[in-house]
């Protein structure tokens, strides 16, 4: 009978990068999550929401631009926790050998 597999999603990779000063780990872990499922989509606009029910912290991830050479495309992260303003996180994501790795990350002001 065809169709009577259904696709399972793609296994999300935790990307690797500490969480810049000022997020919780908790939620970054979440946020890194969100990212790399939009960036694994292949799709060129979108954002993923993601959400840390423990701790109410919340906001979306958005790959920006193309991916460049080498497997890299810039990011931002919005970070809505209720403890401080609203902010985004921007850096550079990368995929290598499978594995993606955040550089360059740092925190800007009001989201």
């Amino acid at each position: 009978m065809t169709g009577s597999i259904k696709p399972r999603p793609a296994s999300l990779q935790l990307p690797e990068g500490d969480a810049p000063k000022g997020i919780a780990g908790a939620d970054w872990i979440a946020a890194k999550l969100a990212l790399d499922q939009a960036l694994v989509s292949g799709e060129k606009d979108i954002s993923v929401p993601w959400e840390n029910a423990e701790t109410g912290a919340r906001g979306t991830a958005t790959p920006i631009g193309e991916t460049r050479a080498g497997g890299c495309r810039d990011f931002m992260i919005a970070v809505v926790d209720g403890k401080s303003a609203d902010r985004w996180v921007q850096g550079e994501a990368c995929r290598a050998r499978g594995a993606t790795v955040l550089s360059q990350v740092r925190v800007l002001g009001r989201a």
